[in-house]
């Protein structure tokens, strides 16, 4: 896949992607009797719009374009999974904002980079499957919307879940020193410039993944990250060591 052929391959390659973060995270959601993680999805192809009910603030998103700057996802939408099945809680996906990843433009960024790629965009992906993980995980043991992880913390448990799925990439032997370099190559544009302004700086960010994948903040690769890790770190108040 190269940026060449971006406008056909993406979208096949955020389904298989999808595919895959339902398997590897089912299997750990299995063990623990939780249920099905698998998300909805919405994969939002070029001239088309998606309308979401989730709100920015105070209002309604309403239609999302194919090349909106973003990814998220929202747990009031309702949208088939892998297996064809309306499942409340969506991830969204902007189809010809990924096409622009695999080009060097990562969310309209002012300076695009030169090391991106498939990873770059699977990064993203498994971030939002993230939340997507926090939101199955809330609903199995009944947590309230209110004792969802805290500030920061929101986000960079989102982060870690991506590692810990980054980690079951490694044990296949699929991630190679250019995946490593195309993540760390994201992380300064979706950083926060300063501290507690609600993704986490760069320096968090960059912890945060690499505690899910290797479970300190300080890649050993001594073991692979393991989600207990994330919720630990992450969501003190519900999980603790």
């Amino acid at each position: 896949m190269t940026a060449d052929n971006a406008d056909t391959t993406v979208s096949p390659y955020l389904v298989s992607l999808l595919d895959d973060l339902d398997d590897a995270w089912g299997g750990w959601f299995v063990e623990l009797d939780w249920g099905d993680p698998s998300t909805g999805r919405a994969l939002i192809e070029p001239g088309t719009t998606f309308r979401t009910d989730c709100t920015d603030g105070d209002a309604t998103i309403g239609a999302v374009s194919s090349d909106m700057k973003n990814a998220f996802f929202c747990g009031v939408d309702s949208q088939p999974n892998g297996q064809g099945a309306i499942t409340e809680g969506t991830v969204i996906l902007p189809v010809e904002t990924f096409v622009g990843i695999w080009r060097g433009d990562v969310f309209g960024a002012s300076v695009p980079s030169a090391v991106v790629g498939d990873f770059t965009a699977a990064t993203v992906v498994a971030h939002e499957y993230g939340h997507n993980v926090v939101f199955r995980i809330a609903r199995a043991l009944g947590i309230p919307d209110s004792s969802y992880p805290q500030g920061n913390n929101r986000e960079l448990i989102a982060d870690c879940f991506a590692g810990n799925w980054a980690a079951t990439v490694f044990d296949r032997d699929d991630l190679s020193v250019r995946n490593i370099l195309q993540a760390a190559t994201l992380l300064p544009l979706i950083g926060d410039p300063g501290p507690d302004q609600g993704h986490g700086t760069i320096r968090e960010r960059a912890a945060a993944l690499t505690t899910g994948l290797t479970g300190k903040a300080l890649p050993t690769f001594e073991r692979r990250g393991q989600p207990v890790d994330c919720l630990v770190k992450y969501w003190p108040e519900r999980f603790s060591g």
